[in-house]
C-alpha cells in the first residue's frame, strides 16, 4: 500500500499530506481521460517522443492534396482568426504533408500549413505538461514516501533527459528546468522557416519540419545530394515535433534556452518572440536567424496561438496522395 494512503487508515494524516494525495488523485483521473497511447502500464504519463504508436486508436482520412485540406478545414469551421479568439483546435494529425502546398495561393498556403501544424504542437505540449504536472507533485513528496513505481518513473525521466538518475533535489530541479513546453509561436515560426512553409523536399519526404540533423544511431533519415548531410525523418508531423522539442530540452547547446524559459515563465513573460532570442546556435545564420523568427512571429501573429487548446473530438489522422 502506498505510504500516502496509510495515513488515512491509521487516522494520522496532515493537511499537507491530504493536499498532495488530492493532487495525485486529480492527476490520476486526468490520465484516465487520455488515450492509452500516452499512459504507461503503471498509470504514469509518458513523454510524447517515447510513444512508438501515438495514433493507434484514431479515425483516418485520406485527402488528395492541399486544396482538399483547406476545404476540409473550412467545412469544420477551423479558422485561424477563430482560434485566436478562443475557439478550439480540432485534433487533426498529418502523417505526411501534401506535396502541392506551393500550388496554392500564398494566403491559402500560409493558412493551411499553420492549421495543419498547430494541432501537433498543441498535442506535444499538452503531453509534456501532463508529465511535468506529475513530476511537480512527486518532487514534493520525500523519496521514502513515494511508491517504487513512482521512483522508477522519476529515474527513467532523469536518464531520458541525460541527468544522473540519483533522486536528489539538485537532479530533480534540473529536470524541472529542462522538462517544459516550448511556446507555440516559436515552434510554428521554426517549422515555417526550416521547412519553407511545408514545401521543402525534406518536409514532404520525411516530415522533417525543423531542420534537425539525424541523431547518432538512428537509421531513419534523408540525405542531401551527395549524402554529406543526414536529416532526421519521421513517420508523422507529431513525431517530428516531439523529437524537435526533446532536442531543445536535452541538448547542452540550449542550456541558455532552459534558463531563459524559467526566468520568463517566473515573470509571466514566456512567449515565442522572447524565447527565440536563445536560438542563436540553432542555425549557422546566428542572430539573423533569430531576427527572422521574430519577424515571422510578429507578422503572422503566431504568439496569439499560445493559449489555443485541442477540442475533445476523436483524433483523426490525415494522409495525402503521393
Amino acid at each position: 500500500m502506498p505510504v500516502y494512503a496509510q495515513g488515512f487508515i491509521n487516522g494520522r494524516v496532515s493537511q499537507s499530506r491530504i493536499c498532495l494525495w488530492l493532487k495525485r488523485l486529480s492527476l490520476s483521473f486526468s490520465v484516465i481521460l487520455l488515450s492509452s497511447c500516452f499512459v504507461a502500464a503503471d498509470g504514469l504519463p509518458q513523454l510524447p517522443e517515447q510513444e512508438e504508436r501515438p495514433f493507434a486508436d484514431t479515425r483516418h482520412k485520406s485527402l488528395a492534396g492541399a486544396k482538399a485540406l483547406g476545404e476540409m478545414f473550412d467545412a469544420q469551421g477551423y479558422k485561424l482568426d477563430s482560434v485566436k479568439q478562443g475557439a478550439g483546435v480540432p485534433p487533426l494529425f498529418g502523417l505526411n504533408l501534401p506535396k502541392d502546398l506551393n500550388n496554392q495561393p500564398v494566403t491559402e498556403k500560409i493558412s493551411e500549413f499553420i492549421r495543419l501544424l498547430l494541432p501537433n504542437v498543441l498535442a506535444v505540449n499538452q503531453q509534456i505538461t501532463r508529465v511535468r504536472q506529475q513530476l511537480e507533485v512527486l518532487v514534493k513528496i520525500p523519496v521514502s514516501q513515494r511508491t517504487a513505481a513512482e521512483n522508477e518513473w522519476l529515474q527513467e525521466l532523469l536518464t531520458h533527459y541525460s541527468i544522473a538518475p540519483q533522486l536528489t533535489s539538485d537532479n530533480l530541479n534540473q529536470l524541472l528546468m529542462q522538462l517544459d513546453v516550448i511556446p507555440v509561436g516559436m515552434v510554428l515560426a521554426q517549422g515555417i522557416d526550416e521547412s519553407g512553409w511545408g514545401t521543402s523536399h525534406f518536409a514532404i519526404a520525411g516530415n522533417a519540419l525543423y531542420g534537425e540533423h539525424n541523431p547518432k544511431g538512428s537509421s531513419h533519415y534523408l540525405t542531401t545530394p551527395g549524402g554529406h548531410v543526414k536529416v532526421a525523418a519521421f513517420d508523422s508531423m507529431f513525431e517530428g515535433t516531439a523529437a524537435y522539442m526533446f532536442n531543445l530540452n536535452t541538448a547542452k547547446a540550449y542550456q541558455g534556452l532552459w534558463q531563459l524559459r524559467q526566468t520568463l515563465k517566473r515573470e509571466h513573460r514566456l512567449t515565442g518572440y522572447e524565447l527565440v532570442t536563445s536560438l542563436e546556435h540553432y542555425s549557422t545564420r546566428g542572430n539573423a536567424y533569430v531576427e527572422n523568427l521574430q519577424s515571422l512571429i510578429t507578422h503572422h501573429q503566431l504568439d496569439a496561438f499560445g493559449g489555443a487548446t485541442l477540442t475533445d473530438d476523436t483524433p483523426t489522422t490525415l494522409t495525402f496522395s503521393r
